[in-house]
């Protein structure tokens, strides 16, 4: 692709990469910062995309995965994080708690889930389809909630 396609891929493209981020959950300066290291991105790897009418498309998936890396932490497994103040991390303590509920092959593939892995991603790790992973997610998350809705 060369560099007045790019350009102009950018003038059209860059405002729609950013309303995409905003859609799916970022803040307004994350929605800045990472549409704009997406485009750098693509313009650096630019030999890869195949079919230069699609390169919205494919900064938008360069951007999707710069996002989740954002996100990608560890889940707490002890306490030690939380603050001796009064002031606890009650989310971790829930997510812990759903976490515990779960097998061990379901809580670690939900867990790995939660940490911002794409489906496909952690397909190529375990050997299993995506839409087998996409199920299984699928099927965990209705046990988690059958199982809260008999406990309430």
């Amino acid at each position: 692709m060369e560099r007045n396609d790019y350009a102009e891929a950018f003038e059209t493209g860059y405002s729609a990469t950013r309303r995409f981020l905003l859609a799916h959950g970022a803040a307004l300066d994350d929605a800045e910062e990472i549409a704009q290291a997406a485009w750098a991105r693509g313009w650096e790897c630019r030999e890869q995309l195949r079919d230069p009418g699609m390169v919205g498309f494919w900064v938008n998936s360069i951007a999707r995965n710069l996002y989740r890396a954002r996100f990608r932490a560890p889940l707490p497994t002890t306490l030690d994080h939380v603050n001796p103040s009064y002031s606890m991390d009650m989310e971790s303590l829930e997510l812990r708690r759903l976490l515990e509920r779960c097998g061990g092959r379901d809580r670690s593939l939900l867990q790995r889930n939660l940490e911002g892995y794409s489906a496909e991603e952690i397909a190529r790790e375990s050997g299993i389809t995506s839409t087998g992973i996409r199920v299984r997610l699928l099927r965990i998350r209705n046990m988690l909630r059958e199982q809260l809705a008999v406990a309430a």
